[in-house]
């Protein structure tokens, strides 16, 4: 098999620059010297736009394969990694086979976001008139997920083979807009796209900005989750950015706080008032729904020409618990048991009046009230009591 060594990157057509292998696997960088005269920095904080050989240091070994944050996002993680890798043992590549460069080729112009990467690989088949039905789907997915052979790997493999998330998903466009529709992973509930489909309900309810959400019906369960991505707009490619990625941060375990998410925030968007909010709302409402599984990779930004960098609408908000029993993202140095007092501390810390974060909060907390059903008891410990019982006792 013949292995690439670089990879042109490219935005709009335009091209951005050229990653290049180094001895020891990592994945340096350098910009289009006419992207350094009229293009943006794609990482801020990692990648300036000047003209240098970027190198990441050695723990993106470990995080991203050796790549800089923001091309990692291109990857596919869990669902998306795991369907490549069955896709390429189907034409007879191994895992350990591939390189970085070359899952990042397979990924090609379909990846999430804005970047495409060029010699492509990606698989050309045609799955648009496949005629498959949505539990179709998601019973070929479970047989992926239980290991078994699926007479439908290469469909889901073009469908969702780009996608980030534990959760099987495939992509779909209609009426000139792109959607993502989510499929149960092997231990969620019958209940889990109803379950987000109500959140996604609550958090608009709460003021928060997410793009247009379904449930679509189903024989089978209680329906799938559809949602509009936001990193397509007009039929055309919306450049994001995880925080992950700016922060070269590990979201596979607890790496970051709410303090530091208000910190980046402010850097990019120039202190605007409106992500602030947005981002104190967020945060609010996953406390008060029980959403610990609020990592790095679960917020990202948006640059567009006209109006620089923005937080990104929310997304994956729903009921998740972690191992560890805290929020992955820690709320004034706690992971648990977070007081109403620790969050409108950050949030006023952040520059917001306090009187909007008190009643920013107060307002949430309430309106959450219509998804207690879904916080599943624990009868070890007492994290079964909503936490709006317990933190609202405490006032400030």
């Amino acid at each position: 098999m013949q292995v690439n060594k670089t990879l042109d990157v490219y935005y709009h057509s335009q091209h951005v620059g050229t990653l290049a292998e180094t001895p020891d696997k990592r994945i340096a960088f350098q910009y289009d010297s006419e992207w350094q005269k009229n293009g943006f920095s794609i990482s801020p904080f990692s990648l300036p736009l000047r003209n240098d050989v970027f190198v990441p240091n050695e723990r993106s070994l470990d995080r991203f394969g050796g790549l800089f944050g923001v091309f990692a996002d291109s990857l596919p993680d869990s669902w998306g990694h795991l369907l490549l890798d069955r896709y390429l043992e189907s034409i007879g590549i191994k895992r350990g086979e591939i390189t970085t460069l070359e899952r990042l080729a397979y990924v090609g112009k379909s990846g999430m976001g804005a970047l495409e990467y060029m010699p492509s690989k990606e698989a050309d088949f045609d799955y648009k008139n496949a005629g498959l039905d949505f539990d179709t789907i998601a019973k070929e997915c479970a047989n992926i997920l239980s290991s078994k052979n699926s007479d439908q790997l290469d469909i889901l493999y073009k469908m969702g083979g780009s996608s980030g998330g534990t959760r099987p998903k495939i992509l779909l466009s209609e009426d000139n807009r792109e959607w993502i529709v989510k499929f149960p992973s092997k231990n969620d509930p019958d209940t889990s796209g109803k379950c987000e489909y109500d959140y996604s309900l609550c958090a608009k309810d709460c003021g928060i900005s997410m793009t247009e959400t379904d449930l679509i019906p189903s024989s089978v369960c209680d329906g799938y989750f559809k949602t509009e991505r936001f990193d397509r707009k007009d039929n055309e490619k919306v450049f994001i950015i995880t925080f992950a990625a700016l922060l070269e941060a590990d979201f596979r375990a607890p790496s970051c706080d709410y303090e530091t998410y208000f910190k980046l925030a402010r850097a990019l968007t120039k202190d605007a008032e409106l992500d602030k909010e947005q981002l104190y709302r967020i945060m609010c409402f996953n406390v008060a729904t029980h959403n610990r599984d609020d990592h790095t990779k679960n917020f990202s930004f948006i640059h567009t020409d006209l109006q620089g960098w923005n937080l990104a609408p929310a997304y994956d908000l729903t009921y998740s618990d972690t191992y560890w029993g805290e929020h992955t993202t820690s709320v004034n140095g706690k992971g648990r048991e977070i007081t109403k007092a620790d969050i409108v501390t950050i949030g006023s810390d952040a520059g917001l009046p306090e009187k909007f974060c008190t009643d920013c909060y107060d307002e949430i907390n309430s309106k959450a009230k219509v998804l207690d059903k879904y916080l599943i008891p624990n009868q070890n410990n007492k994290e079964h009591i909503p936490f709006r019982e317990r933190i609202s006792e405490i006032s400030i």
